[in-house]
């Protein structure tokens, strides 16, 4: 299989660092850059420039531009159910940088929780930030709250609507779970919503509208709905939470150019953005059907099984092998094949023999999947 040219990184997407270079990836990390509407943000730049003028050489309020939070603040609304002010809103370069705001305002004395198997990125920036983390497995309807109580957690950080990487999405009985585990001990919840327009069982009510004690800290980003490479994101923190960080770290400046900032904020309030998301949708599940299309037709079908969960951008594919998972791993590798496990996702990544891989078919070229496929088969 050809070697592809190195194309965009899907900069959340929580896979490890696999050898790029083989042939075909099933784990698909690429940005569909073809179908992003460059005229419009070209055309949207230049006007910046022109509208703004001033204001592109002022030093921005420390937690963004209005016009963004306020453009992000009616996109929640008509499309979430939330009812946010943006005072409640900080923009940041990352949900990286904001995953540090969230321990500085909460201190690194508190027990943080991270959902196993989950984003592996989330718990590394907790432990490099000296910050105790718990690893609380997930059923099917996502994490523990007597898992939660075991350990001794202080705040829990989840992904509700699109939990990366089995794509569960959580039921209301575990949500008002874990609402009650925070009113009862105090808790705090950081509810991820990374990747969620993408989803097609986004509930109609997210635990930040649910929430009626200030207990949920709600985080989001454009890096996967855009671009990795626009690296804005956004924090929303109920009002006391809001004020003790304007106590504590108003000081602190922005960290996402105004030209950018203004840039989406008009892409937002002009109705781009929506219009973008709701194309990519169709493309995407255009691109779903196809790609299963090529699994199921190449004769490995009575040996694989896929699990979708509806699950946005990518679905599992457990294969059926008595091979572990590193054994597969290395065969796949000397084939030209590489791709993400299940089990890398665990806290302590073992020789697990559930052979489920991730597809993110995200930018697949269908060709070279159905010769990886092929492959695969003979590796079976």
């Amino acid at each position: 299989i050809k070697a592809q040219k190195p194309s965009v990184s899907n900069a959340n997407t929580g896979e490890r660092s696999e050898d790029t270079q083989t042939g075909f990836d099933f784990s698909g990390r690429r940005f569909a850059a073809g179908q992003f509407p460059f005229s419009v943000w070209a055309r949207l730049m230049r006007r910046t420039i022109l509208d703004y003028e001033d204001e592109l050489l002022r030093p921005l309020p420390f937690n963004g531009a209005e016009a963004l939070r306020q453009a992000v603040c009616d996109y929640l609304y008509h499309q979430r159910g939330m009812s946010v002010q943006p005072e409640q809103m900080i923009i940041g370069a990352g949900t990286e940088y904001l995953y540090t705001l969230i321990i500085q305002l909460l201190g690194k004395d508190k027990c943080f929780a991270v959902e196993n198997p989950g984003y592996t990125k989330i718990p590394r920036i907790y432990e490099m930030n000296g910050v105790r983390t718990e690893y609380v497995d997930i059923d099917k309807k996502g994490i523990s709250p007597q898992g939660l109580i075991d350990c001794g957690a202080e705040v829990v950080h989840i992904s509700p609507c699109h939990h990366f990487p089995t794509g569960i999405t959580m039921p209301a009985d575990r949500r008002h779970e874990l609402l009650n585990w925070a009113d009862e001990t105090g808790g705090y919840i950081i509810e991820d919503d990374y990747d969620s327009e993408y989803s097609r069982l986004t509930p109609t009510e997210n635990l930040f509208t649910t929430d009626k004690n200030g207990r949920v800290i709600y985080l989001n980003t454009f890096s996967r709905t855009i671009a990795p490479s626009i690296r804005i994101s956004y924090l929303v923190l109920p009002p006391e939470l809001m004020k003790l960080y304007r106590e504590k770290m108003k000081f602190l400046s922005c960290t996402v150019s105004g030209f950018e900032q203004y840039t989406l904020a008009a892409f937002i309030s002009e109705g781009y953005f929506e219009r973008h998301i709701n194309r990519m949708r169709r493309y995407y599940k255009s691109l779903e059907k196809e790609v299963i299309s090529v699994i199921r037709n190449s004769g490995l079908d009575s040996r694989v099984k896929i699990i979708e969960n509806s699950s946005g951008l990518h679905f599992l594919m457990k294969l059926d092998t008595e091979l572990s998972d590193s054994e597969l791993r290395k065969l796949m590798r000397k084939n030209g094949i590489s791709g993400s496990f299940l089990s890398d996702y665990l806290c302590k990544p073992d020789n697990a023999r559930e052979h489920i891989i991730i597809v993110n078919y995200s930018n697949f070229n269908l060709d070279n999947l159905n010769k990886a496929i092929k492959i695969l088969k003979k590796i079976l």
